[in-house]
């Protein structure tokens, strides 16, 4: 086929409805809401295909959407925010400009260790922050800093811009903006996207006067983190936009800019396997500048441990890649106009902006946090995660699925520097949990194969992934077929607790002349009408898909002795 002739071929249109009856039928049988329909944990449905028709229904025009967003951001590209640590102030100033150089384009200081300035070092900043925009967090009497300002000339004060996170009211610069509208706790406290955004804009109505509007808007700032879920976190951010605008509108107001910072999500973040935090930090990453983000922070995948210089400038060259290979600092809004995110942008507008109401009704944000009412909302939802988490609905890789059994759990904390983190609910606990007790224990494990390996691999090697996420490395055993032979097998192994795998039918041969001490699971469900007579000849329990695998695993590790 020449290119003219391919110029020239045409494809018939297909409808929605010709799509869907092909799918069912590729099904063959097995429900199609079911199969290919995910809710999310907001309640949200994603939908295994988008059209244009679909949009149609829920927005009279997509343009007014993706405008909004777009005048929000009004630039494309995005500030690299890395942290810059330091213990003392002249150590920070070498550091700044050191990360500056390599790609930093902010001075970043988040220390809650209370540097000491002296003035000639105040007046070195002073020339930093002059040239790069700046982002303070300052906890309790940190506040040192702030001296900086009496060093710069008053014509050179308009060239200072960036945001300050006090926990205490500030003067800087007039393009300095200090009234941070904070999301980051609910995230941490488990809250969904929708918790977020109704929480956003709940916390800017207590923020903002009709009388003052304008002036009030011009010093706020709006902080989010950002997780895995990468469609989801795009659409998350580019609907508080949209919030924002639908918020001044009803002030009467035009809405003016407010810069949205964003930064890794460490809920996902895991001691084990860290390296796969790389991956989940790039992945936030992406997701927050096409959401439009203006300033993202990329937190080292050893965070939770304690980062060292190589794993900063790793964190760091995460968001180079990103401006250099992606190309999407030439875009303002790349995520405009595609079906399936312009959609899930509403849906989460239409959620969020409804549980703002019911926020208010509720008396307002100071109102539902005093009473609890907010804090248990974002605990049912965190509940849900661990039990998606805990029965592998939703995977951790390294952690809760292809977990490396001999991998030793790095030792350390988040340090002092980041005090706001060290609470944060996180998915990988319980399973670093399991790793510690393991360490304490002195446990024999084994799979009994039943019959021929070719037969039971399926189960043999689920098996040993799920035991390897409680660092538990069993032995595996050749076929035994007979009673005979796994009662010889378990008693010269010394085996506390051993999983069978085989067929229905050979298991219920062999439990009649299974006689051991150890503990004896099965792979695989227990069949109902067998249930009571397995459990008679010793069976305990089963591993299969679906099993909530943290508890499973802490009822195995209580079988074994106190190491010493």
């Amino acid at each position: 086929m020449t290119i003219e002739s391919m110029k020239k071929t045409q494809f018939s249109e297909r409808t929605y409805q010709e799509w869907k009856e092909a799918a069912q039928k590729a099904l063959k049988g097995k429900p199609f809401d079911d199969i290919l329909k995910t809710p999310t944990i907001e309640e949200i449905t994603l939908e295994p295909l988008y059209t244009k028709e679909m949009l149609e229904r829920i927005l009279h025009s997509a343009e007014n959407q993706a405008a909004a967003v777009q005048n929000g951001k009004r630039l494309p590209g995005w500030f690299i925010a890395q942290e810059t640590a330091a213990e003392t102030a002249g150590e920070f100033l070498k550091a700044a400009k050191e990360d500056i150089s390599k790609g930093n384009e902010m001075i970043v200081y988040t220390s809650h260790k209370n540097l000491v300035w002296s003035d000639a070092e105040l007046e070195e900043l002073a020339a930093l922050i002059v040239r790069y925009p700046l982002y303070f967090k300052l906890v309790k009497e940190d506040n040192g800093i702030l001296r900086v300002f009496d060093f710069i000339a008053e014509e050179g004060s308009d060239h200072v811009q960036g945001v300050i996170f006090s926990e205490h009211p500030v003067e800087a610069p007039k393009n300095v903006r200090t009234r941070m509208v904070d999301t980051i706790p609910v995230h941490q406290a488990g809250g969904t996207i929708v918790h977020e955004l109704g929480v956003a804009l709940s916390i800017l109505a207590e923020s903002v006067t009709k009388e003052n509007f304008q002036e009030e808007a011009s010093k706020l700032w709006v902080r989010f983190a950002v997780d895995t879920q990468f469609f989801q976190e795009i659409a998350k951010l580019r609907a508080f936009r949209v919030l924002w605008n639908a918020f001044c509108e009803a002030y009467g107001q035009e809405a003016p800019p407010i810069p949205v910072f964003t930064e890794s999500s460490v809920r996902s973040y895991s001691k084990l396997d860290s390296y796969v935090n790389l991956l989940r930090a790039g992945n936030s990453a992406f997701s927050a500048v096409l959401g439009g983000s203006n300033a993202h922070t990329v937190h080292p995948h050893d965070f939770l441990t304690g980062p060292d210089g190589k794993s900063r400038r790793i964190a760091r060259n995460v968001q180079l890649v990103l401006k250099e290979e992606t190309h999407v600092t030439h875009v303002l809004d790349a995520s405009a106009g595609s079906y399936f995110i312009e959609t899930l942008t509403k849906e989460y507008v239409d959620a969020a902006w409804s549980y703002f109401l019911q926020i208010e009704g509720a008396g307002g944000y100071a109102e539902v946090m005093q009473s609890g009412w907010l804090a248990d909302d974002f605990q049912a939802k965190w509940l849900e995660r661990k039990e998606q988490v805990a029965t592998r609905k939703a995977s951790l890789i390294g952690t809760n699925v292809y977990a490396d059994p001999q991998e030793v759990v790095k030792e350390g904390a988040i340090d002092d520097s980041h005090l706001e983190y060290i609470t944060a609910k996180r998915l990988a606990s319980p399973f670093e949990k399991l790793r510690s007790q393991n360490k304490e224990k002195i446990l024999k494990t084994a799979i009994l194969h039943l019959g021929p390996l070719k037969a039971v691999k399926a189960q043999s090697d689920f098996v040993q992934g799920f035991l390897a996420v409680g660092g538990i490395e069993p032995a595996i055993s050749p076929e035994l077929p007979t009673a005979e032979e796994a009662n010889r097998y378990l008693a010269e192994h010394g085996i506390d607790y051993a999983v069978l795998c085989g067929s229905k039918e050979e298991i219920g041969e062999l439990l009649p002349g299974l006689h051991t001490a150890a503990n004896v699971d099965i792979a695989g469900r227990i069949p109902a009408d067998k249930a009571e007579e397995w459990k008679s000849f010793g069976v305990q329990d089963a591993i299969y898909s679906g099993r909530h695998i943290t508890s499973k695993l802490e009822q195995i590790l209580s079988l074994g002795k106190e190491a010493l």
